[in-house]
């Protein structure tokens, strides 16, 4: 089975067009060891690997203030705007925003994928495991990114190599990772272990899959095959962009159960981009909303559905439909996203703002502690007097 670097790499991550020359530059061979054996289980993949079950209350990301402009010919586009976070090992944080609120910009810019040009990182940093990824090599960024930190972003339709059947290319991947462990790749067993990936992603047919090329797939499994791929990596941080998407209600009922158990027992660490919020809340242990490239809110999931703060998280908020014959008509967010070459003065939001107030017109608010959250609104303000 001999194929070339590039496609090796493209059958292990789902990554958007804009990323994948990159990444694929510096990708080295994705660690996973003992696959030679049979596996009983899908999840006991993923228990090998020790430092996954090591939890500790320690900061394994951290964004500080970053900046990041796109070039066009136009100029400048500024997609995030002094934006941090912070994720400890072992939680799951959710980044909740509608389309166009940089969400994606952000998992790519952790992952160190996104395309420069068009893509400049004005200012900030980015630092996993106390290392400050914008400052490393890209042989010293090779090494963090697939072994530590993997992404399956929302675009699957390039996932796999169109001109190979899924099953060529899934126990390619695997007898890679064996060379690269050094152990013997036993192709009953390698394909064995294949089977139970599928069956685990509600693939009812997956002797069938296997023998089928990608586009004979629907996009919803190609999606779960990327999914697959980037969980049994087992690394220390995974980015999962719209994980949901293309997928129906009962696949996604699973796919949560999957990766929640893939958290709480082996304390994999997740970020999940997305625009839904009752979906984050599900599964998250907090949540960053996000608008025009800036935090709005942060806080404990479920607070945030329940008790939010910012009039923008309102809003999004009463826009999710409760499934409850006396509930209230639904509360769509007013006006439409902001053009991000025209902002406007002042707060972002204000002109969707139910409580807009004269200086929110005037002068942008900043991020400020509420309670056991953040907020960048006046009206949690002191300095609005």
């Amino acid at each position: 089975m001999a194929t070339n670097t590039v496609q090796k790499a493209c059958l292990i991550f789902d990554i958007s067009n804009i990323a994948r020359n990159k990444f694929l530059r510096s990708l080295p061979c994705v660690r996973n060891g003992g696959l030679d054996k049979t596996r009983s289980k899908f999840m006991s993949l993923v228990s090998q690997n020790s430092e996954l079950g090591e939890h500790d209350s320690q900061t394994l990301l951290s964004v500080n203030h970053l900046t990041v402009d796109y070039v066009s010919l136009d100029g400048h586009v500024r997609v995030l705007n002094d934006v941090s976070l912070a994720v400890k090992s072992g939680e799951v944080v959710g980044i909740v925003g509608e389309s166009g609120s940089g969400k994606t910009t952000l998992g790519l810019a952790i992952l160190g994928l996104l395309d420069t040009p068009p893509a400049t990182i004005r200012t900030g940093e980015i630092v996993f495991e106390g290392k400050n990824l914008l400052k490393l090599s890209q042989n010293e960024l090779a090494q963090i990114r697939g072994a530590q930190m993997s992404i399956v972003l929302q675009e699957s339709v390039e996932a796999l190599n169109p001109v190979y059947k899924v099953g060529f290319q899934l126990l390619e991947a695997f007898e890679a990772i064996s060379k690269h462990e050094k152990t013997r790749y036993d192709p009953t067993n390698a394909r064995n272990q294949v089977l139970k990936l599928l069956e685990e992603l509600c693939i009812s047919q997956p002797e069938a899959v296997l023998e089928k090329y990608p586009h004979e797939l629907s996009g919803g499994m190609r999606k779960r095959a990327a999914i697959a791929m980037a969980i049994i990596q087992r690394p220390k941080l995974l980015v999962l962009d719209e994980p949901t998407t293309g997928l129906d209600a009962y696949v996604q009922s699973r796919l949560l159960k999957l990766l929640k158990q893939l958290n709480q027992k082996y304390k994999v660490t997740m970020i999940i981009i997305t625009h839904d919020l009752p979906l984050a809340t599900n599964i998250c242990d907090r949540i960053y909303v996000m608008y025009a490239g800036r935090i709005l809110e942060e806080g404990d999931a479920k607070r945030v559905l329940k008790l939010p703060l910012h009039p923008y998280t309102k809003a999004l908020v009463s826009a999710v439909p409760t499934g409850f014959e006396d509930a209230p008509p639904l509360q769509v967010p007013p006006g439409e996203p902001p053009d991000l070459k025209r902002l406007p003065n002042g707060c972002k939001f204000n002109p969707r703002c139910p409580n807009k107030m004269k200086i929110c017109e005037e002068k942008e608010p900043q991020l400020v502690q509420h309670g056991r959250g953040l907020v960048r609104c006046w009206l949690y303000d002191d300095k609005n007097t």
